[in-house]
């Protein structure tokens, strides 16, 4: 070896198994002859050429030459090295060895996840962070986990889950461009460039995002009103009449009055776009101490926690459909089961019982958690 070979670092090679169009090659370069009928390429070369190992092509040949009894002669001959039938060697060997599914070890633990999918809709990632942090390993009938042994589950139908029963949502790709809205001078003064950064770091209780899900565009129809604590990632869901700044402001009077003296501690600010039906906003922070923060136009990004929300609820309640159709009982239903998910974010606690760590005052609590029920009714 040259002296310039001996310093030339060598990459590190990604080992694979062979494929079928490298058997192919072997096949042909192997049997390979001249004129006098000598072997053209050895076993080194041909490993060289395909970049494995010449013990790896040695193995490949000799394994996959199959022993042939002669019916006639009785005598044992060997057949030739053939890509074909080294494939499908090589398949039916792969498939005996794949090992068992660990879900087909633990029917327990297996019936578990299913009812958490299908009953409860949970993703695998709030299932496998639940049972780690309620200490479910260590049970008998389960076992450590990852998410992504249950997706390889539901996709090899090792679970008794389908990919419709998992809670995803379909991208709309169509992108719809509008002229660029100008900000008024009013709304100017309230910019999220100026929203503290100790509201940016979510390290308090109190600042929420705000905006509306609507159904039916075409008329007027009723609308969801929906709030996002930032900190606990706690939802708030009202049914409003309809997309406008009067009903938002008549749904703000109204948590006035069922809070009355600690509004200011629940809401202490509220980040929004720039929607119409947010243009009363001196309404809404009438006679109380909270901010109002306004994100840049098609910014929706900077508030987040409450659009990754309003896709859940779309799980529930499809785009377009007509949200007079669902009662208060359903969409308290919703509300609830966002309130009672384990969040990764939060050390798969809910955001339940992340509020719940905020006060000790019993009646602060009793306040926000009997909000959602006593306004959200007829």
């Amino acid at each position: 070896m040259s002296k310039e070979d001996n310093n030339t670092k060598k990459e590190k090679k990604q080992y694979h198994h062979i494929t079928y169009k490298e058997r192919v090659t072997i096949e042909v370069m192997y049997y390979m002859v001249d004129e006098n009928g000598k072997k053209i390429y050895t076993i080194s070369e041909i490993a060289r050429q395909l970049g494995f190992h010449k013990s790896t092509i040695s193995r490949e040949v000799r394994f996959r030459i199959k022993s042939k009894i002669m019916v006639v002669t009785g005598n044992i001959i060997n057949k030739v090295y053939n890509a074909n039938d080294a494939q499908n060697d090589y398949n039916q060997k792969r498939a005996l060895s794949k090992a068992q599914y660990k879900l087909e070890k633990y029917p327990i633990m297996k019936k578990f996840i299913e009812d958490k999918i299908k009953d409860e809709k949970w993703a695998p990632d709030a299932i496998v962070g639940y049972m780690k942090t309620h200490n479910y390993f260590n049970r008998n009938g389960f076992c450590s986990i990852s998410n992504q042994s249950i997706y390889n589950a539901i996709r090899n139908n090792i679970i008794d889950v389908t990919i419709n029963d998992m809670r995803r949502m379909k991208e709309n790709n169509k992108t719809e461009y509008k002229q660029k809205p100008v900000v008024s001078e009013s709304k100017k003064g309230h910019s999220i460039d100026n929203r503290p950064d100790y509201i940016n770091d979510r390290q308090l209780f109190g600042h929420f995002e705000l905006d509306t899900v609507v159904g039916k565009r075409e008329g007027i129809n009723e609308c969801l009103l929906t709030l996002t604590e930032r900190k606990t990632r706690f939802e708030i869901i009202f049914k409003i009449q309809s997309k406008t700044a009067q009903a938002v402001v008549d749904k703000f009077n109204q948590m006035k009055e069922f809070i009355k003296s600690n509004y200011n501690k629940i809401f202490k600010s509220i980040t929004t776009d720039n929607g119409s039906e947010f243009a009363s906003f001196n309404d809404i922070i009438k006679d109380t101490k909270t901010e109002i923060y306004f994100c840049h136009p098609y910014c929706s990004g900077e508030k987040g926690t409450n659009e990754k929300h309003n896709g859940i609820i779309r799980y529930f309640i499809p785009k377009g459909d007509d949200i007079n159709k669902y009662d208060y009982e359903y969409i308290n239903n919703i509300v609830n089961w966002m309130n009672n998910y384990p969040r990764k974010i939060l050390n798969y606690k809910t955001p339940l019982e992340a509020l719940l760590e905020e006060f000790h005052d019993k009646s602060v609590i009793n306040k926000i958690y009997k909000l959602q029920e006593k306004l959200n009714c007829k």
